[in-house]
């Protein structure tokens, strides 16, 4: 069973997930470490990066007022690498406040430590057709 500290990483992105469905932003951000990174796809080239449970949960409360149907769907299970990293891969549609849908195929790239998420780096591909 690969685990970090005495939590499987499958739980944690269990429960991650289960946070991701109910909108729940406070959830999410309870999952990182207080040292813990959101690399966002969105932004510069290594796109714009939240630090600590607060900015992440900052993040997804916006998230969630503008897409209030946002819904995150696995494509394949987690890919769990050793104790303490994992890769998910993702369906996410939404539709704005303004009405416009969106679509995008995602990747994320975790890393773990006592339990709690260190890292989660997104990559998206925007699905135009």
């Amino acid at each position: 069973m690969t685990k970090t500290a005495a939590i499987p990483v499958t739980e944690i992105l269990a429960s991650l997930g289960k946070s991701f469905a109910a909108h729940d932003a406070a959830g999410i951000a309870a999952h990182f470490a207080p040292d813990g990174v959101f690399i966002n796809a969105v932004g510069p080239l290594k796109g714009d990066t939240y630090t600590g449970p607060e900015e992440v949960k900052g993040y997804f409360e916006k998230v969630f007022a503008e897409a209030p149907d946002a819904a995150w769907k696995p494509r394949s299970p987690a890919l769990v690498i050793g104790d303490d990293q994992a890769v998910t891969q993702w369906h996410r549609s939404a539709t704005g406040t303004d009405g416009k849908k969106s679509e995008w195929y995602g990747v994320d790239v975790y890393a773990f430590r006592d339990g709690k998420i260190t890292k989660k780096d997104t990559y998206i591909k925007n699905v135009t057709a």
